[in-house]
């Protein structure tokens, strides 16, 4: 399938790696450094990484076959919302994060909260998180696996080894340069695809033309208005830091106002860059005709224009996907091993660490985290099957946990009751919804239903223990102080 200018390609790009990693390592002289970029990455810089970390795996591997069938509601789907949830979130969340001065995406939880939600979501993240990490590093794998034809085992295993090789020296700012890295490659793709792909249906129109009825449409059965509007509040939650590898390139920033900036920015890309992966994938009836797997109609189109063009270009795709294999793992795997040494390690077991103690574990966090990532996705290769219903899971344990970390830095009266036991409330509603109700009723379960009610109840929950529950005066004074910080002017 690869030419030899395409393996030589490949090879430039992992040099290119190995350099971004001596670079990386020595950036990093601290435990801030290596799970904060020592607070100094530059806005625009954080925007690309929050972008590119945010988007590599859904849209290749969920996106791609859902823009193949019903065209335009992709993007629908996909852009509009999460543009208007970070441009939201740069008012609300951003400049927040950069003022919280944390390591990692919980560490305020004991301030805000107490040590016992701190701990729960501590435990409770890092334990379903690796199934996360192993379905996207086995998803992309996969996408790989169909370019090259190389196995798929050793596509886990190789990829999964030099990420951790890469974080284990150079912690978050070799993600961020990964990240970096991933958008100049993946730019340069799309210049060199798109304007073929439109020459050869006749511009946009003649795109728009060939696409069938119902691809021209904004609506279907499936992604309903309803819909729509869950899945904002979703990823209005899950985009501004929910998700642990995005809130850390938020706090990575040292102005507020420069966090501001990053998420306006990462929202504009959300909005226009997708297209890049839409465009050729709503052409390909002209280009590469009816496919029999809708998962590979972008690699079918990518490969017949760039093989056409010049030699070594299927090699940049590849390196493509590659970078967006790691791009999608090491963010949240240095999440993770910040979340282990600060969050778990140092406030449980050893509360006066010296810095090159903590670098230390930090560092030999990320090895087992990432190992855990790998045996997980070889896993799912002998349980494909049962993708979807881990994934179910692993949205019905993560969804309630985001809700009271977000919503904790904005809302001052629920206490750490409301967290709890709105995370619990929130798990019982989606399997009520999930399976109860559609085995009493006979009603199909459907995504806006019971993810719409697992938010609704877990919100409910948390608002409600803001009304009846009471802190002694001393947690006030401290819950006073924390969102003290959060009403600071900028002043530079």
């Amino acid at each position: 399938m690869l030419a030899s200018a395409d393996y030589l390609v490949i090879l430039i790009y992992v040099g290119v790696l190995v350099i971004l990693s001596y670079v990386a390592k020595r950036m990093v002289k601290n435990v801030e450094d290596y799970f904060a970029a020592g607070k100094r990455v530059p806005w625009w810089l954080a925007a690309i990484s929050h972008h590119m970390s945010g988007y590599s795996a859904y849209v290749f591997v969920v996106l791609a076959p859902l823009a193949y069938k019903s065209g335009f509601t992709a993007w629908m789907f996909y852009s509009p919302g999460l543009f208007i949830a970070l441009v939201i979130g740069a008012r609300v969340w951003a400049p927040r994060w950069s003022r919280l001065k944390i390591m990692t995406p919980i560490e305020f939880l004991e301030k805000r909260y107490n040590n016992t939600v701190r701990q729960v979501f501590a435990w409770g993240g890092i334990s379903i998180k690796f199934v996360d990490e192993g379905v996207k590093l086995y998803a992309l794998s996969v996408v790989i696996h169909v370019v090259t034809g190389w196995p798929l085992p050793e596509i886990i295993v190789g990829t999964g080894i030099v990420t951790i090789l890469y974080l284990f020296f150079g912690g978050l700012w070799a993600t961020i340069l990964t990240d970096f890295m991933q958008f100049l490659v993946q730019f340069t793709l799309t210049l060199v695809i798109i304007p073929f792909v439109l020459k050869l249906t006749g511009g946009v129109g003649g795109m728009v033309e060939q696409m069938r009825p119902e691809s021209r449409i904004f609506f279907n059965a499936e992604i309903t208005p309803m819909f729509l509007v869950v899945y904002f509040f979703s990823m209005l939650l899950l985009y501004n830091g929910g998700m642990w590898g995005l809130a850390q390139r938020f706090y990575s920033i040292g102005k507020p106002k420069d966090a501001k900036k990053a998420a306006l920015l990462s929202a504009s890309l959300f909005l226009v860059y997708p297209l890049a992966v839409f465009i050729p994938i709503w052409a390909s009836p002209t280009i590469v005709g009816e496919v029999a797997n809708s998962e590979h109609i972008y690699i079918e189109v990518a490969q017949k224009i760039l093989t056409s063009i010049s030699p070594g270009l299927m090699g940049v795709f590849v390196a493509s996907m590659f970078a967006a294999t790691m791009s999608m793992i090491d963010s949240d795997l240095n999440a993770l091993a910040a979340v282990f040494t600060k969050d778990i390690f140092q406030r449980n077991f050893n509360l006066k660490s010296s810095e090159k103690l903590l670098l230390r574990v930090g560092m030999i966090a990320t090895v087992v985290f990432g190992l855990f990532t790998i045996a997980f996705a070889l896993l799912t290769i002998r349980a494909e099957s049962a993708l979807s219903v881990v994934i179910e899971w692993y949205a019905a344990i993560s969804g309630p946990i985001v809700l009271p970390t977000m919503l904790g830095m904005v809302f001052i009266k629920p206490t750490w009751r409301g967290a709890i036991y709105s995370w619990i409330a929130g798990f019982v509603a989606f399997v009520f919804f999930k399976y109860g109700l559609p085995a009493i009723t006979g009603m199909e379960a459907r995504f806006a239903l019971y993810v719409g009610m697992e938010l609704l109840v877990s919100f409910g929950v948390f608002m409600l223990d803001g009304k009846l529950s009471k802190r002694s005066p001393e947690k006030e004074a401290e819950v006073q102080e924390f969102f003290s910080q959060f009403k600071t002017e900028e002043k530079n």
